[in-house]
């Protein structure tokens, strides 16, 4: 009886000298992990400057203009001279913004086009800027103020406005080409924001000398090359248009006519960074050419399309 009576003392004995310095170690991680599943913070939220909203209620602007590097990664062939550009002499239009005088006030025009049927524009500044004639050169801002444009929606007579800047050309003699830019904070498609006039008019009495600045704005040595067509800005077809549009206005479908030679030197530059050369070329049409014929250079390097010029060629 007396043993059955020291059971339970010895049991107790036996927990407290095992059991009770397990659970001192166990009671640490128990309340770590207590306080990492109750008590945690919440995680943070990223910070951004702008949210895209993609509700059908939200509609989005599409501003544009005719801009060349855009057409040109489309795979469309393009004219240096901007059909949305215009330089205005005394309100009227001038042959070639290659041939402005110096220290002389301008007046360039820009035709700006809203592409969306749903979402409208309203007080967007429209930049102007220009830089020498050629490709990848730097570009200097016109002073302002900018003008500022609304666009209703496409298909509106609202959905097309016009920008004017005057601009008096710089007192040192040179050739220039004009960019029109602009940016609108949710544009559904900003690619095509840029416009550039770029054209020179050269008399072919004989081979027509030319000339451009090229500038190479990587950061890294680059190689550069020429590729030329006479595509020209043509008014629509008349419906319906069965010929598909990138056949029609695609490079391969403007080659230089046979007959015509177009030479450059340098023919294939290499250039370090920020380095500008001048190209010298020559365009020679046939004997039997009279009339005015487009030649579009365009200038590539490895990274892509630089820049490039329009000559009009005029033979009487």
């Amino acid at each position: 009886m007396e043993s059955l009576l020291k059971f339970p003392r010895l049991v107790l004995s036996a927990l407290t000298q095992d059991l009770f310095p397990a659970l001192r170690n166990i009671c640490p991680l128990l309340t770590t992990l207590f306080r990492r599943i109750f008590c945690r913070k919440p995680d943070r939220v990223p910070r951004v400057s702008c949210t895209h909203l993609a509700h059908p209620a939200f509609k989005r602007p599409d501003p544009m203009i005719y801009d060349q590097y855009y057409l040109m990664s489309l795979g469309l062939a393009v004219s240096w001279q901007n059909p949305d550009i215009k330089i205005l002499q005394n309100g009227v239009p001038v042959a070639s913004a290659y041939d402005l005088q110096p220290a002389t006030t301008y007046t360039i025009m820009a035709v700006i086009y809203n592409n969306s049927t749903d979402g409208i524009v309203y007080n967007m500044p429209v930049e102007f800027s220009y830089l020498s004639f050629g490709a990848g050169t730097v570009s200097h801002p016109i002073p302002g103020p900018y003008p500022t444009v609304s666009l209703g929606v496409k298909g509106t007579a609202e959905g097309i406005a016009t920008a004017e800047l005057d601009w008096t050309t710089p007192a040192t003699p040179g050739h220039y080409c004009v960019q029109v830019s602009f940016s609108w904070p949710d544009d559904l498609n900003p690619n095509n924001n840029l416009g550039q006039e770029n054209t020179q008019v050269v008399q072919a009495t004989s081979p027509a000398p030319f000339s451009f600045q090229l500038r190479n704005e990587h950061r890294v040595r680059r190689k550069f090359r020429f590729e030329a067509d006479t595509f020209r800005l043509l008014p629509p077809p008349p419906c319906p248009d069965t010929e598909p549009v990138q056949d029609r206005n695609s490079r391969a479908a403007n080659p230089l006519p046979d007959g015509w030679s177009l030479d450059f030197a340098p023919a294939t530059p290499t250039l370090d960074p920020d380095e500008q050369v001048t190209i010298n070329g020559v365009i020679d049409p046939p004997a039997s050419f009279h009339g005015t014929m487009p030649v579009n250079v365009h200038v590539f390097s490895d990274a892509g399309l630089a820049g490039g010029i329009t000559l009009q060629v005029n033979r009487p």
